[in-house]
C-alpha cells in the first residue's frame, strides 16, 4: 500500500500564494483608502465653498433688503420737507442717506425698519403742543426718532421729533422741543406717523460688517469685507461724498460687493473666499424723474 501522500489543489493555497493574496489585498485596500481620502477631501472642499457662498449670499440678502427701500418713513418728498429745505431748522433729517457718513465701506440711512405705521387721532399743531394721539403707541418708546407727514390728507408738510413721553392709556406721545418742521405747519387728524432710525452697515478692518439701528453694532460677518459703489440711473459709478444735489438728481442704485474668508481651510491648506456682488436699485429714490 502506497501511504505517501500528494497534494492538490484542494488541499489549500501555498505560502506564495498566500503571500501574493495578501501583497494584492494590499494594494486594493490601499487604493480604496486613496480614493475613499480624495473623496472624503473634495466632499469638505465642496462643503467649505458652499457654505461660504450661502453665508455671504446672507449677508448680501440681509443688506440688500433694507437698502433697495431705504428713506421709507421719511416725508423728503413733501413740498415743504423735501431734501436740502433750506428753510428747516435742520435741513439734514430730510436726508433719506446720511451723506456725512457715507462712504464706500460703510452706509447710514433712515428706514422704517418694522413697516408700522400709526395715525394721528386729532389735529396735532406742534407750535401749540408737543403732544399729540395716536392710534396706536405700542410699538414707540423714548427716545425713538419719529417722522409725521400730512401728505394722505393733501398736506405738503412734514416733521422730524424724537419721543420724550409716552401714555399707553391714553394713547398719546409727547415729543422734545428740538423737533424739526417747516413754518406753520400744522397735522390734521389722519396724519401718518412712523419710527424711522437711522440703520447703518459698515465695514471696519479687524472687525467684519457691522448693522446698528442705534441699539448697538450687530456683527454679520467677522471674515467678511464689504465694498459699495453709488451709481446713476445708466450704471456709472458716482463720485465721493456725496451731496443733497447727487441724492436727489443722480443716484439710482447702489453695488454692493461682500467678500467672506472661511475659517476652515481646504484640504490643501489654502482658504477660499466668496465674493458675491449685486446691484439693488433705490425703490424711493427712482420717484425723481
Amino acid at each position: 500500500m502506497n501511504y505517501s501522500h500528494k497534494y492538490s489543489r484542494e488541499d489549500g493555497f501555498t505560502l506564495f500564494e498566500a503571500i501574493i493574496t495578501l501583497l494584492l489585498t494590499s494594494i486594493v485596500c490601499i487604493g480604496a483608502m486613496q480614493t475613499y481620502t480624495s473623496i472624503t477631501g473634495i466632499s469638505f472642499d465642496h462643503h467649505v465653498r458652499i457654505e461660504t457662498h450661502v453665508q455671504a449670499q446672507a449677508i448680501m440678502q440681509t443688506l440688500g433688503n433694507e437698502v433697495r427701500i431705504l428713506g421709507n418713513g421719511v416725508p423728503f418728498d413733501q413740498q415743504n420737507f423735501s431734501i436740502g429745505e433750506v428753510t428747516l431748522s435742520d435741513p439734514t433729517v430730510t436726508e433719506p442717506i446720511d451723506i456725512s457718513a457715507t462712504t464706500a465701506t460703510s452706509i447710514s440711512f433712515r428706514l422704517n425698519e418694522t413697516g408700522e405705521v400709526a395715525l394721528l387721532t386729532a389735529d396735532f399743531d406742534p407750535s401749540s403742543s408737543l403732544t399729540l394721539g395716536v392710534t396706536d403707541v405700542s410699538g414707540l418708546d423714548v427716545n425713538d426718532p419719529i417722522y409725521i407727514s400730512n401728505s394722505v390728507i393733501s398736506g405738503d408738510e412734514g416733521l422730524y421729533g424724537v419721543i420724550s413721553g409716552v401714555n399707553a392709556g391714553s394713547n398719546t406721545i409727547t415729543l422734545n422741543a428740538g423737533y424739526v418742521t417747516s413754518a406753520g405747519a400744522t397735522f390734521g387728524m389722519g396724519s401718518i406717523l412712523e419710527e424711522v432710525p437711522m440703520i447703518t452697515y459698515a465695514y471696519t478692518p479687524g472687525t467684519g460688517i457691522t448693522r446698528d439701528s442705534g441699539f448697538g453694532a450687530v456683527l454679520l460677518g467677522s471674515d467678511a469685507t464689504m465694498n459699495i459703489e453709488y451709481l446713476d440711473i445708466n450704471g456709472n459709478s458716482l463720485a465721493l461724498p456725496l451731496t443733497n444735489t447727487v441724492v436727489m438728481d443722480q443716484l439710482r442704485s447702489v453695488r454692493i460687493t461682500i467678500s467672506l474668508t472661511n475659517d476652515s481651510l481646504l484640504k490643501d491648506g489654502t482658504s477660499y473666499t466668496s465674493t458675491v456682488s449685486q446691484v439693488f436699485g433705490l425703490r424711493n429714490l427712482n420717484y425723481f424723474f
